[in-house]
């Protein structure tokens, strides 16, 4: 058992078969943290014919990339 998380916060134990050895997985439940989004700042992003991406931002700059 891992040391870092006490055994009560443990939600499921999954024991896998991969490659003739057996992997454990421990899950733990974790609480949702939302992030803080800025609505003053977009992004806009594109895949196109001629370029791979373009991105577009609303400060005015812009950037594409050919591949």
């Amino acid at each position: 058992m891992p040391s870092i998380r006490a055994f009560s916060t443990l939600k499921e134990l999954r024991i896998l078969p991969r490659n003739r050895c057996f992997y454990y997985e421990f899950v733990y439940q974790q609480e949702v943290v939302k992030p803080q989004l800025s609505q003053e700042n977009v992004l806009g992003i594109d895949h196109g014919l001629n370029n791979w991406l373009t991105c577009v931002l609303n400060v005015g700059t812009s950037t594409g990339s050919r591949w």
